[in-house]
Protein backbone atom coordinates (compact mmCIF):
# COMPACT_ATOMS: atom_id res chain seq x y z
CA UNK A 1 0.00 0.00 0.00
CA UNK A 2 1.16 3.75 -0.19
CA UNK A 3 1.34 5.65 2.62
CA UNK A 4 -0.82 8.47 1.54
CA UNK A 5 -3.94 5.67 2.05
CA UNK A 6 -3.28 5.13 5.62
CA UNK A 7 -6.46 5.94 7.67
CA UNK A 8 -5.96 4.20 10.82
CA UNK A 9 -8.28 2.11 13.37
CA UNK A 10 -7.45 2.28 16.93
CA UNK A 11 -8.75 -0.75 18.37
CA UNK A 12 -7.46 -0.51 21.84
CA UNK A 13 -5.44 2.13 24.06
CA UNK A 14 -4.20 1.92 26.97
CA UNK A 15 -2.00 2.97 29.71
CA UNK A 16 0.16 -0.26 30.58
CA UNK A 17 3.23 -1.30 33.11
CA UNK A 18 5.48 -4.65 33.47
CA UNK A 19 7.46 -5.05 36.46
CA UNK A 20 10.17 -8.33 36.60
CA UNK A 21 9.45 -9.91 40.13
CA UNK A 22 12.28 -11.41 40.68
CA UNK A 23 16.07 -11.79 38.79
CA UNK A 24 14.67 -15.13 37.36
CA UNK A 25 11.45 -13.98 35.74
CA UNK A 26 11.48 -13.65 32.44
CA UNK A 27 9.25 -12.55 29.57
CA UNK A 28 8.27 -14.33 26.73
CA UNK A 29 8.83 -13.27 22.99
CA UNK A 30 5.72 -12.15 21.44
CA UNK A 31 3.88 -11.10 18.87
CA UNK A 32 0.46 -8.86 18.07
CA UNK A 33 -1.99 -9.67 15.14
CA UNK A 34 -2.56 -6.10 14.74
CA UNK A 35 -0.09 -2.77 14.78
CA UNK A 36 1.53 -1.19 17.86
CA UNK A 37 2.88 1.98 18.70
CA UNK A 38 4.40 2.53 22.47
CA UNK A 39 5.18 5.69 24.22
CA UNK A 40 7.30 4.98 26.99
CA UNK A 41 7.12 7.76 30.08
CA UNK A 42 9.56 5.66 32.57
CA UNK A 43 11.52 1.87 32.32
CA UNK A 44 14.67 0.50 33.34
CA UNK A 45 15.72 -1.99 30.39
CA UNK A 46 15.11 -2.79 26.92
CA UNK A 47 13.22 -4.14 23.81
CA UNK A 48 14.50 -6.48 21.29
CA UNK A 49 13.12 -7.55 17.73
CA UNK A 50 15.09 -9.76 15.64
CA UNK A 51 17.14 -7.09 13.88
CA UNK A 52 18.17 -5.06 17.31
CA UNK A 53 17.70 -3.91 20.93
CA UNK A 54 17.34 -0.91 22.26
CA UNK A 55 17.51 0.84 25.27
CA UNK A 56 14.64 2.56 26.93
CA UNK A 57 14.07 5.64 28.25
CA UNK A 58 11.42 8.31 28.74
CA UNK A 59 10.54 9.67 25.54
CA UNK A 60 10.99 6.94 23.35
CA UNK A 61 8.27 5.61 21.22
CA UNK A 62 8.17 2.26 19.18
CA UNK A 63 5.92 1.49 16.19
CA UNK A 64 5.58 -2.10 14.60
CA UNK A 65 3.68 -3.70 11.72
CA UNK A 66 1.14 -6.97 13.21
CA UNK A 67 3.47 -10.19 13.25
CA UNK A 68 6.63 -8.40 14.51
CA UNK A 69 8.12 -10.55 17.13
CA UNK A 70 9.44 -8.52 20.31
CA UNK A 71 10.46 -9.27 24.00
CA UNK A 72 10.34 -6.84 27.20
CA UNK A 73 13.72 -7.24 28.67
CA UNK A 74 13.01 -4.90 31.67
CA UNK A 75 13.08 -4.61 35.44
CA UNK A 76 10.28 -1.95 34.55
CA UNK A 77 8.61 -0.22 32.00
CA UNK A 78 5.45 2.13 32.23
CA UNK A 79 4.33 2.92 28.33
CA UNK A 80 0.65 4.21 26.99
CA UNK A 81 0.50 1.59 24.05
CA UNK A 82 -2.23 2.03 20.89
CA UNK A 83 -3.36 -0.88 18.89
CA UNK A 84 -4.31 -0.20 15.09
CA UNK A 85 -4.63 -1.16 11.43
CA UNK A 86 -3.57 1.07 9.15
CA UNK A 87 -6.98 1.31 7.46
CA UNK A 88 -10.69 0.87 8.03
CA UNK A 89 -10.70 -2.08 6.33
CA UNK A 90 -11.53 -4.23 9.63
CA UNK A 91 -12.84 -1.46 11.84
CA UNK A 92 -15.91 -4.08 12.11
CA UNK A 93 -13.76 -5.72 14.44
CA UNK A 94 -13.75 -4.59 17.54
CA UNK A 95 -12.43 -7.26 19.93
CA UNK A 96 -9.32 -5.88 21.75
CA UNK A 97 -6.36 -8.27 21.07
CA UNK A 98 -3.25 -8.96 23.32
CA UNK A 99 0.09 -10.66 22.59
CA UNK A 100 0.75 -14.06 21.49
CA UNK A 101 3.58 -16.62 22.10
CA UNK A 102 5.32 -16.64 19.08
CA UNK A 103 4.66 -20.72 19.87
CA UNK A 104 0.91 -20.48 19.12
CA UNK A 105 1.07 -17.41 16.83
CA UNK A 106 -0.05 -18.56 13.34
CA UNK A 107 -0.53 -16.06 10.41
CA UNK A 108 -3.95 -16.71 10.02
CA UNK A 109 -4.43 -14.84 13.06
CA UNK A 110 -3.31 -11.47 11.55
CA UNK A 111 -5.98 -9.07 11.11
CA UNK A 112 -4.36 -6.49 8.26
CA UNK A 113 -0.85 -7.21 6.70
CA UNK A 114 0.21 -3.43 5.54
CA UNK A 115 3.39 -3.05 3.91
CA UNK A 116 4.62 0.55 2.05
CA UNK A 117 6.33 0.44 -1.20
CA UNK A 118 6.71 4.10 -0.43
CA UNK A 119 8.00 3.98 3.35
CA UNK A 120 9.75 1.11 4.00
CA UNK A 121 10.60 2.49 7.70
CA UNK A 122 7.27 1.31 8.52
CA UNK A 123 8.15 -2.36 7.38
CA UNK A 124 10.45 -2.76 10.00
CA UNK A 125 10.24 -1.64 13.74
CA UNK A 126 10.36 1.88 14.06
CA UNK A 127 12.61 3.24 17.22
CA UNK A 128 12.23 7.27 17.90
CA UNK A 129 14.19 8.65 20.92
CA UNK A 130 13.59 11.87 22.70
CA UNK A 131 10.05 12.31 21.17
CA UNK A 132 8.72 14.34 24.11
CA UNK A 133 6.87 16.46 22.61
CA UNK A 134 4.62 13.65 20.67
CA UNK A 135 4.18 12.12 23.86
CA UNK A 136 0.59 14.75 24.36
CA UNK A 137 -0.09 13.41 21.31
CA UNK A 138 0.02 9.80 22.08
CA UNK A 139 -1.88 10.68 25.76
CA UNK A 140 -4.48 12.82 23.99
CA UNK A 141 -5.25 9.54 21.68
CA UNK A 142 -5.13 6.74 24.86
CA UNK A 143 -7.95 9.65 26.86
CA UNK A 144 -10.51 10.23 23.86
CA UNK A 145 -10.24 6.08 23.34
CA UNK A 146 -11.24 5.77 27.24
CA UNK A 147 -13.58 8.51 27.14
CA UNK A 148 -15.44 7.17 24.09
CA UNK A 149 -17.29 10.17 23.59
CA UNK A 150 -19.55 11.09 19.99
CA UNK A 151 -16.76 10.73 16.71
CA UNK A 152 -14.26 8.73 19.00
CA UNK A 153 -13.48 6.39 15.75
CA UNK A 154 -13.03 9.26 13.58
CA UNK A 155 -11.17 11.82 16.01
CA UNK A 156 -8.82 9.29 16.81
CA UNK A 157 -7.51 8.09 13.20
CA UNK A 158 -6.96 11.41 12.68
CA UNK A 159 -4.94 12.06 15.73
CA UNK A 160 -3.62 8.65 14.78
CA UNK A 161 -2.75 9.89 11.42
CA UNK A 162 -1.00 12.85 12.21
CA UNK A 163 1.25 11.43 14.64
CA UNK A 164 2.39 8.48 12.17
CA UNK A 165 3.43 11.30 10.00
CA UNK A 166 5.12 13.59 12.17
CA UNK A 167 7.15 10.30 13.76
CA UNK A 168 8.22 9.24 10.34
CA UNK A 169 9.29 12.49 9.74
CA UNK A 170 11.38 13.10 12.88
CA UNK A 171 12.92 9.75 11.76
CA UNK A 172 13.82 10.63 8.82
CA UNK A 173 15.54 13.83 10.15
CA UNK A 174 17.44 11.67 12.46
CA UNK A 175 18.65 9.61 9.81
CA UNK A 176 19.49 12.17 7.79
CA UNK A 177 21.57 13.68 10.64
CA UNK A 178 23.25 10.42 10.61
CA UNK A 179 23.78 10.12 7.47
CA UNK A 180 25.77 13.05 6.91
CA UNK A 181 28.00 12.41 9.77
CA UNK A 182 29.12 9.30 8.07
CA UNK A 183 29.73 11.35 4.68
CA UNK A 184 31.23 13.39 6.55
CA UNK A 185 33.94 10.99 7.86
CA UNK A 186 34.30 8.90 4.30
CA UNK A 187 34.99 12.40 2.56
CA UNK A 188 38.01 12.66 5.60
CA UNK A 189 38.64 8.85 5.20
CA UNK A 190 39.31 9.40 1.12
CA UNK A 191 40.75 13.07 1.57
CA UNK A 192 42.93 11.17 4.27
CA UNK A 193 44.13 7.93 1.92
CA UNK A 194 44.46 10.63 -1.21
CA UNK A 195 46.77 13.02 0.31
CA UNK A 196 49.08 9.91 2.28
CA UNK A 197 48.68 6.94 -0.22
CA UNK A 198 52.48 6.69 -0.77
CA UNK A 199 52.60 6.21 3.30
CA UNK A 200 51.85 3.37 5.07
CA UNK A 201 48.36 3.10 6.06
CA UNK A 202 47.00 0.40 8.28
CA UNK A 203 43.94 0.28 10.28
CA UNK A 204 45.56 0.85 13.15
CA UNK A 205 47.08 4.07 11.78
CA UNK A 206 43.12 4.86 10.94
CA UNK A 207 41.89 4.06 14.29
CA UNK A 208 44.82 6.57 15.71
CA UNK A 209 44.04 9.40 13.44
CA UNK A 210 40.04 9.53 13.30
CA UNK A 211 39.53 8.09 16.75
CA UNK A 212 37.18 5.21 16.00
CA UNK A 213 37.27 1.81 15.50
CA UNK A 214 38.38 0.09 12.09
CA UNK A 215 35.76 -2.14 12.00
CA UNK A 216 33.48 1.22 12.25
CA UNK A 217 35.26 3.42 10.19
CA UNK A 218 35.49 0.24 7.17
CA UNK A 219 31.71 -0.42 7.91
CA UNK A 220 30.84 3.45 7.09
CA UNK A 221 32.68 4.13 4.34
CA UNK A 222 31.56 0.88 2.60
CA UNK A 223 27.89 2.47 3.31
CA UNK A 224 29.09 5.68 1.58
CA UNK A 225 31.45 4.62 -1.50
CA UNK A 226 30.40 1.06 -2.04
CA UNK A 227 34.21 0.24 -1.07
CA UNK A 228 36.11 -0.94 1.47
CA UNK A 229 38.95 1.29 2.68
CA UNK A 230 40.98 -1.59 1.79
CA UNK A 231 39.61 -1.67 -1.33
CA UNK A 232 39.42 1.94 -2.22
CA UNK A 233 43.07 2.60 -1.19
CA UNK A 234 44.35 -0.27 -3.30
CA UNK A 235 42.24 1.35 -6.20
CA UNK A 236 44.20 4.37 -5.53
CA UNK A 237 47.13 3.30 -5.84
CA UNK A 238 46.80 1.29 -8.68
CA UNK A 239 45.23 4.28 -10.45
CA UNK A 240 48.22 6.07 -9.63
CA UNK A 241 50.30 3.89 -10.27
CA UNK A 242 48.39 3.75 -14.26
CA UNK A 243 49.02 7.42 -14.72
CA UNK A 244 52.85 7.48 -13.23
CA UNK A 245 53.83 4.59 -15.87
CA UNK A 246 52.81 6.85 -19.12
CA UNK A 247 53.91 10.29 -18.02
CA UNK A 248 57.19 9.38 -16.58
CA UNK A 249 60.35 7.16 -17.57
CA UNK A 250 60.98 5.99 -14.02
CA UNK A 251 62.24 2.14 -13.32
CA UNK A 252 58.96 0.25 -11.82
CA UNK A 253 60.32 -0.31 -8.82
CA UNK A 254 60.34 3.32 -8.13
CA UNK A 255 56.83 3.99 -9.26
CA UNK A 256 55.48 0.87 -6.58
CA UNK A 257 57.41 2.99 -3.85
CA UNK A 258 55.96 6.44 -4.83
CA UNK A 259 52.30 4.29 -4.93
CA UNK A 260 52.80 3.04 -1.47
CA UNK A 261 54.34 -0.37 -2.50
CA UNK A 262 57.45 -0.67 -0.78
CA UNK A 263 57.86 -4.18 -2.09
CA UNK A 264 57.91 -4.64 -5.75
CA UNK A 265 56.98 -8.00 -6.35
CA UNK A 266 53.25 -7.58 -4.53
CA UNK A 267 53.09 -4.31 -6.53
CA UNK A 268 53.60 -5.97 -9.33
CA UNK A 269 51.18 -9.30 -8.55
CA UNK A 270 48.40 -6.58 -7.80
CA UNK A 271 48.66 -4.86 -10.81
CA UNK A 272 48.47 -7.56 -12.98
CA UNK A 273 45.73 -8.50 -11.45
CA UNK A 274 43.93 -5.26 -12.04
CA UNK A 275 44.85 -4.39 -15.32
CA UNK A 276 45.33 -7.89 -16.57
CA UNK A 277 49.12 -6.78 -17.49
CA UNK A 278 52.32 -6.51 -15.38
CA UNK A 279 53.50 -2.88 -14.86
CA UNK A 280 56.38 -3.33 -17.95
CA UNK A 281 53.65 -4.20 -20.60
CA UNK A 282 50.97 -1.39 -19.21
CA UNK A 283 53.61 1.12 -20.17
CA UNK A 284 54.40 -0.17 -23.41
CA UNK A 285 50.62 -0.45 -24.52
CA UNK A 286 49.77 3.17 -23.89
CA UNK A 287 52.84 4.65 -24.49
CA UNK A 288 52.52 7.49 -27.12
Amino acid sequence: MLFKEINPFVRQALNAQLTRQNKTDTFNRIKTVDCRLFYIFAARGKISFESASYELQAGTIILFRADTAYTWEVDSVNYYAINFDYTQNFSHIKKKFHPISIRKFSEADIIEKATFQDEPLLNEPLVLSSAHKLGQDVKRIVTEYLIGNEHVQMLTSALLKSLIVEILRKKKASLSVAEQKTTEIARNLIEYITNDYANEITYESLQKKFHFNPAYLNRIFKAATGNTLHGFLLEYRLNTAMEILTTQNLPVHQVAALCGFPNPYHFTKAFRKFTGVSPTEYRKRNLV
